[in-house]
């Protein structure tokens, strides 16, 4: 399955709200409306419960749990589809800064701060594209 971005994936998930909601005024195939459906409950899939695998007697079992123990994983209402954390952009530019092979080197604060930027935005691009 492939990664979102937040924005991406509030994106299609009004998209397919608009289609599902197209479908009860005009009608429509039934089979595309499934799909909306499941695309919906994917993209809006909601933690639920938590779980953890517990060993007893060599067999393993799934055990509820609380959100904060160890080794405890997330159940949803559907399967969710997998978002990509973007990095805050003040901590993008820090980083690719601080790095060994800094771009930004030898540049005025204004070059090195609209380059940091635009490069920032090509990967916010890239990774919105994943999911095209």
């Amino acid at each position: 399955m492939i990664a979102l971005t937040q924005e991406k994936r509030e994106e299609l998930a009004n998209y397919a709200r608009a289609r599902l909601a197209s479908h009860v005024v005009y009608g429509g195939c039934s089979d595309e409306e499934d799909i909306f459906k499941i695309a919906l409950a994917s993209l809006t899939a909601e933690t639920v419960l938590y779980a953890v695998d517990s060993d007893v007697e060599d067999k393993i079992y799934t055990v509820l749990c609380s959100e904060h123990e160890v080794g405890s994983y997330p159940l949803y209402t559907a399967p969710p589809v997998p978002e990509i954390k973007l990095i805050e952009p003040a901590d993008f530019i820090r980083k690719w800064n601080n790095s060994d092979d800094c771009p930004l080197a030898g540049l005025s604060a204004k070059s090195a701060a609209n380059k940091a930027v635009s490069s920032y935005a090509q990967e916010i691009k890239r990774l919105n594209g994943l999911g095209e």
